[in-house]
């Protein structure tokens, strides 16, 4: 099995942050689910934190992800919110 090596990484994290520097900018405001006060994510390696109720302009990419946790986050609550509501049940 071949493991990562830190200057893999780093090269990753590099390439990924060029790319996404080229990338068209998005603004956006990113509203906290539970009065946090930055959203943290990371594509590739490349990470950032954010800072909640602000406007703030990023890359497509990561605007893209930032939705997408959003609705993960949405539907996990609407599928799970009967389970909880009633202390649980039996999951077949």
């Amino acid at each position: 099995m071949h493991y990562i090596t830190e200057s893999e990484i780093d090269r990753i994290a590099s390439e990924t942050g060029k790319a996404l520097a080229g990338e068209p900018k998005v603004t956006l405001v990113i509203r906290p689910e539970n009065g946090e006060p930055f959203w943290e994510g990371g594509v590739n390696g490349h990470f950032f934190r954010i800072k909640t109720n602000e406007s703030v302009a990023v890359p497509q990419s990561l605007a893209t992800l930032i939705a997408q946790s959003a609705l993960v986050r949405v539907q996990c609550e609407t599928r799970t919110r009967a389970y909880r509501k009633s202390g649980g049940r039996k999951v077949s």
